[in-house]
């Protein structure tokens, strides 16, 4: 069951959301550039900078999966078990030290592992459900338009900032 959100918490919501959204496109934009100059001049920074990017993702769907705002079931199976992955890395790896999976590490993750895919589908699935909501709520932002807006200035933005650095990329 969904808990039930009043207009502004649903705005906080979504402004949330997109800030996970975000962090996605600046990850996979970012391993775009592992090839480049700048990441092999500093590549333990960069592997910092990435996998941050990656446990913020990981940990912002869980929330938004937790939380239950937008529903943890599907009406696929395939979405119902990149939900469970999401929040078994949470749980286990990320905002947790399990020992025991710490110690056997390998097949945990192996059964886990969660693809670049399978997180734009989760994204894609909670965006619809978030659309759904804005028209129940009369909401007066517009996901789409804001998860368009947030593509273009996320790469505008980090584009400007790899510039910044004065190495080829």
């Amino acid at each position: 069951m969904k808990k039930m959100l009043k207009e502004n918490d649903f705005e906080n919501v979504v402004w949330d959301f997109l800030f996970t959204y975000r962090q996605l496109l600046l990850n996979g934009n970012l391993h775009k550039k592992v090839d480049s100059e700048a990441y092999q001049k500093n590549p333990a920074t960069w592997n910092t900078v990435l996998l941050s990017l990656e446990t913020g993702v990981v940990l912002g769907l869980a929330k938004l999966l937790e939380e239950n705002y937008f529903g943890r079931e599907f009406n696929s199976p395939e979405l119902n078990q990149i939900s469970i992955k999401i929040t078994n890395m949470r749980n286990s790896l990320i905002a947790h030290n399990d020992l025991s999976i710490m110690r056997n590490r390998k097949p945990f993750i192996e059964e886990n592992q969660l693809t670049g895919t399978d997180i734009i589908k989760m994204i894609d699935a909670i965006k619809n459900r978030a659309i759904q909501y804005q028209k129940a709520f009369g909401a007066k932002i517009e996901v789409q338009k804001l998860f368009e807006e947030t593509t273009r200035n996320a790469m505008t933005d980090l584009d400007n900032w790899l510039k910044s650095f004065g190495i080829p990329l």
